[in-house]
Order: C-alpha cells, then sequence, then structure tokens
C-alpha cells in the first residue's frame, strides 16, 4: 500500500523554510507565554498550561489554514497571525477542532500534497465530522458532506470521495432524525464583521485563477479550480456559523480571511511574496 495515498493530509514542515521556521518559533514563544498569563490569572497551573497550549495551536492553525487559502503568498499567513495574536483574548474559550476540521477539508479540495486522499483520510474526516455533528452541530456534517461531495466532482474525480460525502451525510441525517432538527438562533450580531471579512476577502478568490506554487509531492502546480474552490468552502463555512451563534473559534477564521485579503489589498506591493 502506497503510505502517500492513506496520509495525504499530511504536509512536511521544512525547517529550512523560513515562514516554517518562524510560525514554529512565533508559537514555541506563545505557548510558555500564555502558560505565563493564565497562570498569574488565578488559574491553576495544569488548567494554564492547558490554556497555554490551546492557544499555540490556535495560532499554529491559524497559519497552516491562511498557507491552503492563499498557497502563492506566504506573508498573507502571518498577517492573519498577527490579527489573532491581537485579538486572541476572544480565543480564550475557542476550541481547537474546527479550525483543524476546516483544515483538513481544505488540503481535500486544494490536493496541496499533491496526492488524493485515501481510505485511511477518508476514515479520519469522517470520524471527525461525525464527532463535531453529535456533539456541537449538525451543520458540521452538512458542510463535511457538502465538501466531499464537491471534492468528488472536480477532477481528477475520485468515487471514493463521494460515497464519503454520501456516507456523510447519511450519518448527518440518522443524527439529525435521532436527536430531532436542532435549528440555531438566527443572529446579526457579527452580520457587519462578516459583511467586511467577506469584502476583504474576494479579491483572494478572484486573483487565484492563476496559481504558481507546486504540491508538495509532485513538481505539478495546484490547479486554481480547486484552490478557488476550498477558498469559498472556508467562506461557506464561516456564513453558516455566523449567522447562528459567536463561536470562539470563529474569531480566527475571521482573521485568516481579513489577513489574506489585507495582505493582498495593502500589503502585497509593499512585501515580498515568500519569505
Amino acid at each position: 500500500m502506497d503510505i502517500h495515498r492513506t496520509a495525504a493530509f499530511n504536509r512536511p514542515l521544512d525547517l529550512n523554510n523560513t515562514g516554517n521556521f518562524l510560525i514554529l518559533l512565533i508559537t514555541a514563544s506563545v505557548i510558555p507565554a500564555s502558560v505565563i498569563y493564565h497562570y498569574f490569572s488565578t488559574e491553576s497551573l495544569m488548567s494554564a498550561v492547558l490554556s497555554g497550549f490551546r492557544t499555540g495551536i490556535i495560532v499554529f492553525l491559524t497559519w497552516a489554514v491562511s498557507r491552503e487559502l492563499d498557497p502563492d503568498n506566504d506573508l498573507s499567513a502571518f498577517v492573519a497571525v498577527t490579527l489573532v495574536l491581537i485579538f486572541i483574548p476572544l480565543l480564550e474559550q475557542a476550541s481547537v477542532l474546527p479550525i483543524f476540521w476546516i483544515l483538513l477539508m481544505l488540503r481535500t479540495l486544494n490536493r496541496s500534497s499533491g496526492v488524493r486522499p485515501g481510505v485511511l483520510d477518508m476514515l479520519f474526516i469522517l470520524i471527525l465530522g461525525t464527532l463535531l455533528t453529535s456533539t456541537a452541530s449538525w451543520i458540521y456534517g452538512l458542510l463535511t458532506a457538502l465538501g466531499l461531495l464537491l471534492d468528488s466532482k472536480l477532477p481528477p474525480s475520485d468515487r471514493l470521495h463521494f460515497w464519503a460525502g454520501t456516507l456523510m451525510g447519511i450519518i448527518t441525517l440518522l443524527s439529525v432524525l435521532t436527536e430531532g432538527l436542532i435549528l440555531p438562533n438566527i443572529s446579526f450580531s457579527t452580520l457587519p464583521i462578516l459583511i467586511i471579512v467577506a469584502i476583504l476577502f474576494l479579491p483572494v478568490i478572484m486573483g487565484s485563477s492563476e496559481i504558481k506554487s507546486i504540491a508538495d509531492r509532485t513538481e505539478e502546480k495546484l490547479d486554481p479550480t480547486r484552490v478557488m474552490m476550498a477558498q469559498l468552502m472556508a467562506l461557506v463555512v464561516v456564513l453558516s456559523f455566523s449567522l447562528t451563534e459567536v463561536h470562539g473559534w470563529l474569531y480566527a477564521m475571521y482573521c485568516i480571511l481579513a489577513g489574506a485579503g489585507l495582505y493582498r489589498i495593502f500589503f502585497r506591493k509593499l512585501l515580498p511574496e515568500e519569505l
């Protein structure tokens, strides 16, 4: 069995790359700083350590998700990381799993590793989607199913992903039938933020018709259509949850989308595309 066929979500982290080294340095600095802050905020040592690691993981995932959305611009991800560090108090209770789930969905769609996700990859994302569906909201299951079905229709198509998406849809339906359809309360409190973020992110989508970045394990350029579909998927996810209730991890997504847009609109001409 080809191990790459079963580990498509895994992307190598080359420490010779300045951007990769910098994000690890930032993450390694954020964790102890966050631990100290939480410890002196009257938290127990164990609670402070857990909070510190959660903050560090969120910072790292912010960078990772940003790289999937704007693969041609290394510095774009660090604009998002800067925004997250500024608004870190809003992320105190943020869950890591939804951001990790988004990262996997994006890597499924844009094929940034250069390898089609295989059986174990699909099994992993189905388990994660089911976990979030059962513990948080059926919206996760619905979006997971839609993402996998969309991926199955993009060239090169894969029937495995079609059946995985179908299975996720069935799991979501069974969850709704078992627990009842719990409709989230529609809230427009974040609508102004959502509109601003969407406006900032649109130039990123429209500017991705040509991609020069190559996949990790091949010498082929990333498919612009797949990259744009991943970008649209991220926007749909943010839209779907922003109109229900405020989730802590959504603030990280706002920073990610806004960061990509701010770099594209204001900083791209001033800063290099790569570190």
